[in-house]
């Protein structure tokens, strides 16, 4: 094989070059460290944000710890995936570059004209498409014969990169789990909805003819370990059109992933340089479009375009859609850059004929288009000196001249969003600093605490005094009830006697009708009054039943500082306010003193009726006519008892609303002594800061969040401690 000579120093400049991106992936390989265990940080930070969410902390820390935006940590992510890829790129000791176009372009001859490789190593079939799987094609200087390692597919992988995107495109339900049930199992029928399109229906005959048909040829190799073959062998491995001796297709290359092969291109000193075959585009295979922007991601550093100008060829769709494949694949890496689009020219005497206007026309026009690469060239793919100067020797010496401010220009991008998310760690780190600044404060936990106290005990209180006050003049339903009990008890035992025969008896006792009659008197005044004595504290009990309202709202803002919930829970908060707190010791005492009982208010009102049945006012004067004098006695009593009765219940009909009266001012006074008085809320505060272990139960958790605070601000120290490390 004749080789030919390559600038020496263009190849030592490679080779430096492939030298100082490897010294740059140990870099990556420290960057990327560095933001694992900064995403680590950041994780066990959200961890225990979430942990404080689920457990409840004060209105201020819970605002702050959800305004800390942890989707950071998404993005942290993709700069390691991003990382990943170029610290790939840059361990390669080779630059890699990927040769794409159409199938029937010159692509594959161009491949045999830089290699040396025969077309039965790399096939270049005249029909069909030849190339069967992803080659990637070494420079070992002086190796007499090709060799080839081959790689399979495990099981696993042929499941879910080979056969599960045929049945999710192709809508062909339910996935084989495994290859054997794939075996097992035709695929079921093209949907109904599929059967019009001809692309789907060519893939659904890959999957139908080619890798079920033929399971049972390749089946085997599934699972194998990479082998090495001779140059003879390649064909079996790589191509869709070998055969066997009885003239079988043989389609190994089904179950092979890639391939790599080993050979001494025809140039001496080209440096560590590689080739990667695609199969060739425009094939409805499914897996190896998915596959060339998997390689293109990960791959390739340099790409060749190529593409044989036809009769009235123009720069169309689906050559457009190529080079959108290519962009999207490689995303921000500078495709414009890393590119030239070789247009293969064709002499008389070959099928098309001389297609050099046709190249011409194309590369003038190519500007026009979105096409964005760093030269065009026209050359003949074929030849393997006009493959060699028009082709190789330029993407030498632009790689030589270009790479590296290539790589430093992709590095750069990736160094920008790594200094970008390290300021945005830093700024929700910032957050995170800040959140539970008082959370274990005492003060500020007593002040929100005490300030969501004074809101509601208001509040409450005025509600309160509003309803009382509507309600002011209003009969007391209960004290109304109690008063008709008492009239009717009144007036059903009248302790008269019910017989003349008693009042006889009574008067041979005494000796006198005067006397016997004032005793009557007597006994009738003191039974009359028996009946109201429960009126007074009927009354009082309908003030009690105000003032347990009080308690109720006062208690439910005290927490357990007093257990009782009976009238002494005033007198208990009375003894337990210190003596500076004037207005609320006042306030406390008077309520719990409000008392009508005392004052016999009901009895008193009563004996201003009932005079008559005083012996001193109203003496008995015998009349003449038919009745005998007991029967005068019996009447009069009777008489004297029914206008008693009469006039007491009008008279206790007209202090029926009184309980609701005194309510309101009894509330009254204990509002405005309690809430409204001079530097009482100063009051309130001084007492419930002495007692606020007792009031809220946040107090006894203090220790605990200030634990909860230390944790926290060593795991946001900790994560800007390991931010610090990505700059």
């Amino acid at each position: 094989m004749k080789t030919i000579q390559i600038d020496i120093r263009r190849t030592e400049r490679i080779n430096a070059i492939i030298q100082q991106r490897q010294r740059f992936a140990r870099r990556i390989e420290r960057d990327k460290a560095n933001l694992e265990v900064c995403k680590l940080a950041l994780v066990n930070l959200k961890q225990y944000q979430s942990e404080f969410q689920e457990n409840g902390v004060d209105a201020t820390s819970a605002k702050r710890l959800r305004e800390i935006d942890f989707t950071i940590i998404n993005q942290i992510d993709n700069l390691l995936d991003l990382l990943e890829k170029l610290r790939s790129r840059c361990s390669r000791s080779t630059i890699n570059i990927a040769v794409v176009g159409y199938a029937r372009q010159g692509k594959s001859r161009l491949l045999q004209s830089l290699t040396g490789l025969s077309n039965q190593v790399i096939p270049d079939g005249a029909e069909g498409y030849c190339t069967g799987t992803l080659s990637k094609i070494v420079h070992q200087p002086r190796l007499q014969k090709a060799v080839a390692a081959v790689n399979f597919y495990s099981a696993s992988e042929f499941q879910n990169q080979v056969l599960a995107p045929y049945y999710e495109t192709l809508g062909l339900g339910k996935k084989p789990i495994t290859v054997e049930e794939f075996a097992r199992t035709p695929p079921p029928a093209l949907p109904l909805e599929k059967k019009d399109s001809e692309f789907d229906k060519a893939r659904y005959g890959h999957l139908r003819k080619d890798y079920y048909s033929n399971i049972a040829k390749y089946r085997h190799l599934l699972n194998s370990p990479t082998i090495e073959v001779a140059e003879s062998e390649i064909p079996q491995y790589v191509t869709q059109d070998a055969k066997n001796q009885t003239g079988d297709k043989i389609v190994n290359y089904l179950a092979v992933k890639d391939c790599v092969i080993s050979c001494s291109f025809p140039y001496e000193d080209i440096g560590q340089i590689s080739l990667l075959d695609l199969p060739g585009l425009g094939d409805t295979n499914l897996i190896e479009a998915e596959r060339l922007i998997k390689i293109l991601s990960e791959a390739a550093d340099f790409i060749l375009f190529v593409r044989r100008p036809e009769a009235n060829a123009v720069w169309g769709e689906a050559h457009l859609k190529l080079y959108q494949i290519a962009r999207n694949a490689l995303a921000n890496f500078p495709l414009s850059k890393c590119s030239f689009m070789i247009l293969n020219r064709t002499k008389h005497g070959v099928e098309g004929g001389d297609n050099g206007y046709r190249c011409q026309k194309l590369q003038a026009e190519l500007k026009e288009t979105p096409i964005r690469v760093a030269k065009c060239i026209i050359a003949d793919c074929s030849d393997s000196q006009e493959a060699f100067t028009e082709v190789l020797e330029p993407i030498l010496d632009y790689l030589v001249e270009n790479v590296e401010s290539i790589e430093k220009e992709y590095i750069r991008e990736c160094e920008q969003q790594l200094d970008i998310l390290h300021q945005n760690i830093g700024i929700e780190l910032d957050k995170a600093s800040s959140a539970l600044t008082r959370y274990g404060d005492g003060d500020l936990l007593f002040e929100q605490l005490f300030e969501q106290f004074w809101r509601k005990l208001t509040n409450d209180l005025e509600k309160l005094l509003a309803e009382l006050k509507q309600n002011r003049n209003s009969l007391d339903i209960e004290f109304e009830e109690r008063v008709k009990n008492a009239i009717q008890r009144c007036r059903t035992d009248v302790g008269i006697p019910t017989t003349t025969e008693e009042i006889a008896q009574r008067r041979h006792l005494f000796g006198s009708y005067n006397t016997a009659y004032n005793d009557f008197l007597h006994e009738i005044r003191t039974n009359f009054l028996e009946h109201f004595l429960s009126l007074d504290r009927a009354m009082q009990l309908s003030l009690e039943s105000r003032k347990y309202l009080v308690i109720k709202i006062i208690k439910s803002y005290l927490g357990e500082l007093v257990n009782s919930h009976e009238i002494e829970f005033l007198q208990i908060i009375y003894k337990l306010l210190p003596d500076s707190a004037s207005n609320l010791k006042r306030g406390f005492q008077k309520l719990y003193e409000f008392d009508v009982s005392n004052a016999g208010k009901i009895i008193r009102l009563l004996r201003l009726n009932i005079d008559k049945l005083k012996p001193d006012n109203n003496q008995f004067e015998e009349a003449t006519g038919e009745f005998k004098i007991e029967e005068q006695i019996l009447n009069t009593l009777q008489k004297l008892h029914q206008e008693a009765a009469d006039t007491s219940e009008q008279a206790l009909n007209q202090i029926l609303c009184e309980p609701s009266t005194d309510a309101y001012f009894m509330v009254e006074e204990f509002v405005d002594r309690v809430i409204r008085a001079k530097n009482v809320q100063l009051e309130w505060r001084i007492f419930l800061r002495k007692e606020s272990l007792k009031v809220w139960s946040e107090f006894a958790q203090i220790e605990d969040r200030l634990q909860q605070q230390k944790t926290w601000r060593a795991l946001v120290e900790r994560a800007k401690e390991v931010n610090g490390l990505l700059t």
